[in-house]
């Protein structure tokens, strides 16, 4: 299977790590596009840290932190949302932004098991997140 060009990438997590685009190759995953102070982002913290548990093993959930030039507030977003379960790139250099052509937050890049990889764009209601992780679980 090939790399598609969005997974193309090694970014810096905000916990201080690196993550690598190709780990999510061969497997359902969803890219959640936020930024610190998007209030639809907050609002959409707790139903992702809901779906990341509930389809643990079965579909990769990464955030990605952009915009925001501010580390702190973007580790204050992951604790105060719930959303610590999950990894979360630090784009603030915004390459994965652009790599998936995403120009605002509370945008989603789903990323099918055969590597297929559709953006989003939002704001979504909880019952379009929720058909999209669906849809992405069953192949």
């Amino acid at each position: 299977m090939a790399l598609p060009e969005e997974l193309d990438f090694t970014a810096p997590t905000v916990a201080g790590g690196t993550f690598e685009g190709a780990s999510l190759l061969g497997r359902p995953a969803v890219l959640w596009f936020w930024a610190p102070w998007c209030p639809v982002c907050q609002r959409e913290a707790p139903l992702i840290a809901d779906l990341a548990g509930q389809y643990e093993g079965q579909v990769a959930f990464v955030g990605v932190a952009g915009l925001s030039g501010d580390l702190a507030s973007m580790e204050d977003f992951i604790a105060d949302g719930g959303v610590d379960a999950i990894p979360h790139i630090d784009d603030r250099d915004g390459d994965v932004y652009t790599r998936f052509e995403v120009t605002q937050q509370y945008d989603f890049g789903l990323v099918s098991a055969d590597g297929t990889v559709e953006v989003i764009r939002g704001p979504l209601g909880e019952d379009e997140i929720v058909a999209a992780v669906e849809r992405l679980a069953a192949g």
